[in-house]
C-alpha cells in the first residue's frame, strides 16, 4: 500500500515541478521529450543491469500494440497533459486526467466487448458530473478553464486510457519493464520530433532546473512506475486504484498551498466525484491487471 501511495503522491507533484520549469522558459514540448528520452534510457539501464535485455525480443504481433501504446499512450498523452498543466491549475489538470477510467469503460465496451453494467454507468455519470463542476460549466459566463484547456485535459484522459486498451493484450505476455521500454521509445521518438522547434529552451538553464528535469525523468517515470508495479502485484488493481486516488488530492493541495491556486467548493465537489468515478471504474477492471505509467 505504501508503495502505491508513494507512486501516486510522486505523480501528484508533476504539475508543481513542471510549472517551475515553465517559469524558467522551458517549453512543454521540450520538457516531455527530455522526460521520455531520459526515462527510456533509465529503463534500458535497468534491463541491462538485471540481465533483461534478452526479453526485448518480442513477437511481431505484439508490436501492433506496442507502437500505438508508445505513440498515443505516451507521446500524445504527455503532450496533452503537460500542455493542460501549463494552461490551468495543477489540481484541475490532475482531475481532468482522472476522466481516464471513464474513457476506458467506454473503449473497453466498444472494442474489447466488455459489459457496461450499472456500476460502470454510475462511474461514467460521476465522472461527467465532476468534470462539469471542475470546469465551472454550471456558470458558462465564468468558466474555470478555457474550452481549449478542457478539451486537452479530456484528451489527456482519453490518451492515458488508451494506454490501458493497447497495453492489455500484451500485459499477460510481456513484463512491465519490457512494455515500458517500448512505450517510452516510441513515445520519445514522437516527442523529440514535436520538440524540435523549441528544444533550445533546454539550453542555459540554472543547475536546479536541470536537476528537476532529471528528477521528472528518473524519479517520476522509472522509480514511480516501479513502486506502483510493486504495489500492484500485492494489492491487486482494485485496491491499488483506491490508494492511487491520492494523486489528484496531492496535486490540488500542493497547487493551493505552493502556487496559491483557488480551491472553490464546486471544484472540490467535482474533484471528489471524478475520483469516486475513477475508483469505481477501476475496481470493475480489477481482473485485467493494467500497466500504468505517467
Amino acid at each position: 500500500m505504501l508503495a502505491v501511495a508513494a507512486a501516486a503522491s510522486t505523480w501528484g507533484t508533476l504539475g508543481i515541478f513542471s510549472k517551475m520549469l515553465y517559469a524558467d522558459g522551458v517549453s512543454f514540448e521540450a520538457l516531455v521529450a527530455f522526460r521520455a528520452v531520459v526515462g527510456w534510457l533509465a529503463v534500458m539501464a535497468f534491463l541491462l543491469a538485471t540481465g533483461g535485455m534478452r526479453r526485448l525480443r518480442v513477437p511481431r504481433r505484439d508490436m501492433m500494440f506496442l507502437v500505438p501504446l508508445g505513440l498515443v499512450g505516451i507521446g500524445l498523452f504527455y503532450l496533452f497533459y503537460f500542455y493542460t498543466v501549463g494552461e490551468s491549475a495543477v489540481g484541475t489538470a490532475a482531475v481532468l486526467l482522472y476522466s481516464s477510467p471513464a474513457f476506458v469503460v467506454v473503449l473497453a465496451w466498444l472494442f474489447l466487448k466488455e459489459g457496461l453494467g450499472p456500476a460502470k454507468l454510475v462511474s461514467l455519470g460521476l465522472t461527467i458530473g465532476g468534470v462539469l463542476l471542475v470546469a465551472g460549466a454550471y456558470d458558462p459566463a465564468n468558466l474555470e478553464v478555457t474550452p481549449t484547456v478542457l478539451v486537452t485535459g479530456l484528451l489527456a484522459g482519453l490518451t492515458y486510457g488508451l494506454y490501458s486498451i493497447f497495453g492489455r493484450p500484451v500485459a499477460g505476455r510481456l513484463g512491465p519493464a519490457v512494455i515500458l521500454s517500448y512505450a517510452l521509445f516510441f513515445g520519445a521518438v514522437l516527442l523529440s520530433l514535436a520538440a524540435i522547434p523549441t528544444v533550445g529552451t533546454l539550453a542555459g538553464l540554472p543547475p536546479t532546473s536541470y536537476a528537476v528535469l532529471l528528477m521528472l525523468a528518473v524519479v517520476h517515470t522509472t522509480l514511480a512506475f516501479a513502486l506502483y508495479t510493486f504495489g500492484l502485484g500485492r494489492l491487486g488493481a482494485g485496491r491499488a486504484a483506491i490508494v492511487a486516488s491520492v494523486e489528484p488530492v496531492v496535486a490540488g493541495v500542493l497547487g493551493t498551498v505552493l502556487l496559491g491556486e483557488e480551491l472553490t467548493v464546486p471544484k472540490v465537489v467535482g474533484a471528489a466525484l471524478v475520483v469516486a468515478g475513477a475508483v469505481l471504474a477501476q475496481i470493475r477492471f480489477s481482473k485485467a491487471g493494467r500497466t500504468q505509467t505517467r
